[in-house]
């Protein structure tokens, strides 16, 4: 759930606490960025992203990747590390 009142600065501090890499590649036929995300947990997770045109910004996080890291929150205690 986004809770945009919380800072942003906040809310990155918490994704580099739980990802250890994003490797990204580039599916031209489909028109979408493929990002594999490390978690320090040990999982990965697969998140496929349009592409976005020249000059074209929608403003906010990709509802798949909230959901990604809300599905790692469900199956990762806070205490590991």
């Amino acid at each position: 759930m986004e809770q945009p009142e919380t800072d942003v600065r906040l809310k990155k501090r918490i994704i580099r606490t739980l990802i250890r890499e994003v490797i990204p590649d580039v599916d031209s036929t489909a028109g979408e960025v493929i990002l594999v995300i490390h978690w320090k947990g040990g999982a990965h997770t697969e998140l496929r992203v349009r592409r976005r045109r020249r000059g074209q910004n929608n403003g906010h996080t990709a509802t798949a990747l909230v959901e990604a890291v809300a599905a790692s929150a469900r199956i990762r205690s806070d205490d590991r590390k």
